[in-house]
């Protein structure tokens, strides 16, 4: 006998809350379902006979989806009028669990990140995501897009980057994963709006100076930029690696890496970026190397 491969039935109403972000993940874990809903006809048809002993050609199962009986079904737990469907499915010695443990059990060893919304997308991807991508976190993403279909990208790093409103009312935030990071509790980083500059802080008193960046662009969605910035800073990402990730969103502004502050004016460290040296008399020079 060969036993088949998993493939899932979920049983579930497609208006379901959440149920998008669901089929994200399958795709995205490379998890082989279907869909059916949550009706007592349609779910009596689909399990009326016992797959072990549907009658099979072992030479057509390779080149063939004929072989591929439903190994195990997902519900939405949500109460049905007739729920006596449950009771065949065991007949059947097919395995059942709902979406919470199964959601549970794919996030288990992993550490999860909760993404404040709106969410801000770069490159149709949630910034957070994209900054800790390109500073080499390789995150595993879960998002909707702006047409409103979920994506999950799977990757190989141990963080999960998940928007916080998905599958509310279903399970608890605090329960999915080993572990949550980037508490609002844990915050550390600061930022302050300037004219045009946001100025970055490595503590809540504004006294330890990271760097700045251009206003963002969206200004309606500065505030939220800011802070999916701030929160990769307290991840430990490193401030040249956050300004490469947002480089080619202020191509024509330049970027300076160090902004020399004297005591009757301040100036562009010209000899960091390429700039030509002023030809004209130096009035003020700060005695830095002295210190």
């Amino acid at each position: 006998m060969v036993w088949p491969r998993r493939k899932i039935q979920l049983v579930a109403s497609a208006a379901a809350p959440g149920i998008g972000g669901v089929r994200a993940i399958l795709k995205g874990n490379q998890l082989e379902f279907t869909e059916v809903e949550p009706i007592t006809e349609n779910l009596s048809h689909e399990f009326s006979e016992r797959w072990m002993e549907k009658p099979f050609d072992a030479a057509s199962i390779s080149d063939s989806d004929q072989f591929s009986p439903v190994t195990e079904l997902v519900y939405w737990p949500k109460k049905q009028n007739d729920d006596s469907w449950r009771d065949t499915i065991l007949e059947q010695g097919i395995k059942q669990q709902s979406v919470q443990s199964l959601i549970h059990n794919i996030l288990e060893d992993e550490l999860i990140l909760w993404v404040s919304e709106p969410t801000v997308l770069f490159n149709e991807r949630p910034l957070l995501g994209h900054i800790l991508k390109e500073a080499g976190f390789e995150p595993t993403i879960l998002w909707p897009r702006a047409d409103g279909r979920w994506e999950c990208e799977r990757r190989q790093g141990l963080h999960w980057l998940i928007p916080e409103s998905w599958l509310v009312g279903l399970m608890e935030k605090s329960t999915l994963g080993r572990g949550t990071i980037g508490n609002k509790e844990e915050e550390r980083t600061s930022w302050v709006v300037r004219d045009t500059r946001i100025d970055f802080y490595r503590s809540k008193d504004g006294q330890k100076f990271i760097g700045h960046l251009p206003r963002w662009p969206e200004l309606n969605q500065e505030e939220m930029a800011a802070q999916c910035i701030a929160k990769c800073i307290d991840l430990g990402v490193s401030w040249l690696d956050i300004r490469l990730a947002l480089s080619s969103i202020w191509k024509n502004i330049t970027m300076v890496n160090n902004l020399r502050w004297n005591s009757h004016d301040f100036g562009w460290n010209a000899g960091a970026c390429r700039e030509e040296l002023s030809s004209e008399s130096i009035e003020h020079v700060e005695d830095w190397w002295a210190r």
